[in-house]
């Protein structure tokens, strides 16, 4: 390769190489996370951190992966919610009163990493901190029907009952994503104040889950050190797992050779091609549900026009981006809905790269000598500098600057949130296969998660219907992709790629799969000597 493994000896105490345990595991890891809280935190750096630390009442089922040997996927028969669903923290579920009322008794004798036992109480408290904070959790709130925190009641020590407005099948799936997260409410109460009733300070940093893992150690910039959680219902293969801050993608890819790590993450299409032709190594590919996309915030103009927004959908250089950035490890997008989700469908996605019906648009638009903009990425992404440049590039064709802002992990969150600049690039997805939830999520007026800042009232009063609890699947599925044609016409955000999920590791390492969220159990993985 010509690289030599430049952080050697880095990981310290943890072993690596031939003198690794296969008790430890070494992942060289793009970032640390900014945050370990779920309610506020949003990107791929904090994903398999919020998954692992913590557990939930349902979970979707896994199944061998069809595509890779030795791997797991997701039972996402979309049509099917019930049998894609099963018990996890919650033992079982009673539905009621027309599917408005379910009643979960939970699985009794679960520590959390503190000690205490999973109650009643914990699911309680969790939904109230998802109320009061509005974070990321209260769309799910608002999809599944949950209106107060009132309707979340605690029969006894183990038996919590879900009032629901009205039936629907979302409360499951919602139940499942990992975003769902169970707190230790007696350890955060602890340390919550007067000022943070919610322990926000506290936990950003710390951990107070029921998760297969426990953290052990967060080093900002260093590393994350997690443990075995022993005494979990389903204790995970290895004892350690140490997540080492390499924030270069082909040093990551030198410590993957080298035998220092056995896992990298976030490689580049071109080091993931490096993974490929090499002995001793393996990259795992996994579908996924992954979209490349870019909001386009009406809130800065002149993007609050639609033909504006149409006109950039038209000069994004589509297939140039797959073979010149992704090398065959992206197939193209198609609107708001990724090929994982229930009603999707190609043809519903009017763009391809035409610059001058770009030019023509942006003449009809006022915008005939071009306009200036900016687009963030997050540096912790190795895919946000050349997609970013690619973009910058073509759309100077049509006469529009736009200027690029690298934005660390640490602060890219929140400017993301809180629709701090005018696009940002943005590779993420609809942790659920239902469309309700997938078109919801980001493109509801009211959702917590429309970073976007998108707005219509058509296409919000479409949702409301397609996702009326009156409807039969088939009809759900048809009514949603009316929703998706008309917010794909309002061309709100650039649908760049569909990206899979792909994990590079040693080849002796076993295990590896994909749970939604982009994120991996890594309770079932192990490696061999």
């Amino acid at each position: 390769m010509g690289v030599a493994a430049p952080f050697a000896g880095a990981f310290g105490g943890c072993g690596g190489g031939g003198a690794a345990r296969p008790s430890r595991l070494l992942v060289a890891a793009a970032t640390t996370p900014p945050s370990l809280d779920w309610e506020l935190v949003f990107g791929r750096e904090v994903y398999d951190h919020v998954f692992n630390l913590n557990d939930r009442l349902t979970r979707w089922k896994q199944i061998p992966s069809p595509e890779e040997e030795g791997g797991f996927d997701l039972a996402w028969q979309a049509e099917n919610f019930e049998d894609i669903t099963e018990p996890r923290m919650a033992e079982g579920w009673e539905v009621t009163n027309g599917g408005r009322t379910y009643t979960f008794s939970l699985r009794q004798g679960w520590p959390s990493h503190a000690g205490s036992e999973f109650t009643a109480a914990d699911v309680k408290w969790t939904f109230e901190r998802s109320f009061a904070l509005h974070g990321i959790t209260s769309f799910y709130n608002s999809l599944s029907k949950i209106e107060r925190p009132e309707d979340v009641k605690v029969l006894d020590k183990y038996t919590v009952r879900i009032e629901l407005a009205e039936p629907g099948p979302d409360l499951l799936l919602t139940m499942s994503t990992f975003w769902r997260a169970m707190v230790d409410s007696k350890l955060a109460k602890s340390h919550a104040t007067s000022s943070d009733p919610w322990a926000k300070r506290w936990l950003k940093n710390h951990d107070s889950g029921f998760g297969p893992f426990k953290l052990d150690d967060l080093s900002p910039g260093r590393h994350v050190v997690w443990v075995a959680h022993k005494e979990h219902p389903f204790p995970p293969q290895l004892d350690e797992i140490t997540f080492a801050e390499v924030p270069a993608s082909a040093d990551r890819l030198a410590t993957l050779t080298s035998g220092e790590a056995q896992v990298a993450q976030f490689l580049s299409p071109t080091n993931m091609q490096g993974v490929q032709n090499r002995d001793g190594l393996r990259l795992w590919n996994f579908q996924g549900y992954v979209i490349a996309q870019s909001p386009m915030n009406p809130n800065f103009p002149p993007l609050d026009d639609v033909r504006v927004r149409q006109a950039l959908s038209y000069a994004t250089p589509y297939k140039q981006i797959l073979e010149k950035v992704y090398r065959g490890f992206a197939g193209p997008a198609a609107g708001p809905l990724s090929d994982h989700a229930a009603g999707f469908d190609p043809s519903l996605h009017p763009y391809a790269y035409d610059p001058e019906r770009a030019r023509a648009l942006l003449r009809e638009a006022g915008h005939g000598n071009g306009f200036k903009t900016t687009l963030a990425y997050n540096t912790a992404d190795p895919l946000g500098e050349p997609v970013s440049a690619r973009l910058r590039s073509a759309f100077k064709d049509v006469g529009v600057t736009l200027e690029l802002e690298a934005l660390p992990p640490s602060t890219y969150p929140d400017a993301l949130f809180a629709g701090k600049r005018p696009m940002f690039f943005y590779e993420g997805g609809a942790d659920s296969p239902d469309p309700a939830y997938a078109l919801g999520v980001f493109y509801q007026s009211k959702s917590s998660n429309n970073w976007g800042g998108y707005a219509s009232a058509k296409a919000d009063a479409c949702l409301a219907e397609a996702g009326g609890p009156q409807l039969a699947w088939d009809q759900r599925v048809k009514e949603h992709k009316r929703c998706a044609e008309i917010i794909a016409d309002d061309a709100p955000w650039l649908w760049i790629a569909q990206p899979g999920f792909q994990v590079s590791t040693r080849s002796n390492v076993t295990g590896i799969n994909w749970y939604a969220g982009e994120a991996v159990d890594w309770s079932k993985v192990g490696y061999t000597a």
